[in-house]
């Protein structure tokens, strides 16, 4: 899966529903799809797939599990799709040079974790020689190609946070550390979103006739409609497989999907209130989350009846009463129909890909996998769109006091890491003088 139609100088993901009319606003009012914007939620939804793929394939070498093979596969395969994203802004000898320095850290990722299997102490050093090497190498790259809008040490530090997030995920993990695991984990996908929004803000500082200011509050607001989506899925793949393997993790990779919940919930209740949360958690534990559980569970006990009724209730019950709720919220700015066709076809890139690694057919259910993540940043684009439309008095960058405390972008319950890269961003702006980001600290 190539992302050609990610190419500078706009690079527009589709709408999940195209007829909404939510993208299109008049001068001076908020705007979720600018040049800008879009730059960086296509380098939030690459590099975030990178380190849910990263862990995944870790997880899966210290396993021993059949997949490994496919899941570094697609681990090189996100990063080739990087290539002409970089290449679009800085050249394609630019594009090849990222995506060899991004190869190679991928090979020392999987071969930690292979070193880790095998009691290899010297192979393990080696590794991380490897990783900080790659560390290294992506700050030089970074600070050159964006002439120092990105700065070297910022970057460094930033991207050394990042690969401490995935090594300690992955050891919490060997040593069964579960809980503590999936809090690394959870607190790791929420740093990584950070790289988008600063790398985006170096480029448009950068090339500022090209992409507007990424880091706007509407541009915020869809960067974290688009994580939580993501982990969902993320999460959702993680704990299906692991309920079908019987994986002494499985209840902590339900917990971490609890947590996810949690997080959609406060956003649904804070934009429209707590009896909306309310409604929101009894869809989606009741109709989604616990009957994917139950697919699992059916799935490996080889009842094919309960099956056939989870993967009915998804489809079906789930995507049509979720896709209700949300019209319903947005006040039809997301049609019915179109939304709940949407959702139908979310749900069926989350059974496609776990029934085709319950088949052994590990290649198909990564490329399953690539596709069902990618579409999760349109579903986070129209959700986050027709908000904006519906509240635009909350999303203006000259107040941004006055926007919804939801836990979306920016609030206090982000990552301490998080703040790592909005600081980073704050040296860009002390530099160019012209962006503004917004700090946030983890109460």
């Amino acid at each position: 899966m190539k992302w050609r139609k990610f190419l500078a100088p706009v690079v527009g993901a589709a709408l999940l529903v195209t007829a909404t009319g939510t993208t299109t606003f008049a001068h001076g009012t908020p705007q979720t799809d600018t040049t800008g914007v879009e730059l960086r939620a296509t380098l939030d939804s690459l590099l975030s797939e990178h380190y849910a793929l990263a862990v995944d394939s870790m997880m899966k070498i210290y396993d021993g599990d059949k997949g490994a093979e496919a899941a570094m596969a697609a681990l090189d395969a996100n990063a080739e799709d990087m290539e002409p994203v970089i290449a679009s802004v800085y050249g394609e000898e630019g594009g090849a040079a990222f995506e060899d320095i991004f190869i190679k850290h991928n090979t020392g990722t999987d071969e930690y974790a292979q070193a880790v299997k095998d009691g290899d102490k010297e192979m393990q050093k080696k590794a991380l020689d490897e990783i900080q090497s790659f560390v290294d190498e992506m700050g030089a790259f970074l600070a050159a190609a964006t002439e120092g809008n990105l700065p070297e040490d910022g970057a460094t530090q930033a991207l050394r946070q990042h690969e401490d997030f995935v090594q300690n995920t992955f050891d919490l993990y060997t040593e069964g550390k579960y809980e503590e695991a999936y809090t690394s984990y959870l607190e790791g996908f929420k740093q990584i979103f950070g790289a988008g929004s600063a790398i985006s803000g170096a480029v448009a500082t950068q090339f500022p006739d090209k992409f507007t200011d990424p880091n706007t509050v509407a541009g915020d607001f869809r960067s974290t409609v688009n994580r939580i989506a993501a982990e969902h899925f993320a999460l959702a793949q993680l704990s299906m497989a692991k309920g079908f393997n019987g994986a002494e993790d499985f209840d902590f990779a339900d917990w971490a999907q609890d947590q996810n919940t949690e997080e959609f919930r406060g956003a649904v209740a804070s934009v429209y209130g707590e009896e909306a949360g309310t409604q929101f958690v009894k869809i989606w534990d009741n109709e989604h989350i616990s009957v994917q559980g139950d697919l699992a569970t059916a799935t490996a006990s080889d009842e094919q009846g309960a099956v056939d009724e989870a993967t009915a209730a998804l489809t079906d019950q789930f995507a049509t009463n979720f896709g209700t709720f949300l019209s319903t919220a947005t006040e039809d700015r997301l049609p019915k129909d179109e939304l709940i066709a949407g959702i139908q076809a979310h749900e069926t890139s989350v059974i496609d890909t776990f029934n085709q690694y319950v088949a052994g057919d590990y290649e198909t259910s990564y490329e399953t996998y690539r596709t069902g993540y990618a579409l999760m940043f349109d579903i986070g684009n129209g959700l986050s769109s027709a908000i904006v439309d519906q509240f635009p008095e909350n999303f203006h960058n000259e107040a941004p006091e006055k926007m919804p405390k939801t836990g979306f972008g920016g609030t206090a319950n982000q990552s301490n890491t998080m703040v790592l890269w909005v600081t980073l961003s704050a040296l860009i702006l002390t530099a160019a003088g012209t962006l503004t980001y917004r700090q946030s600290k983890q109460q």
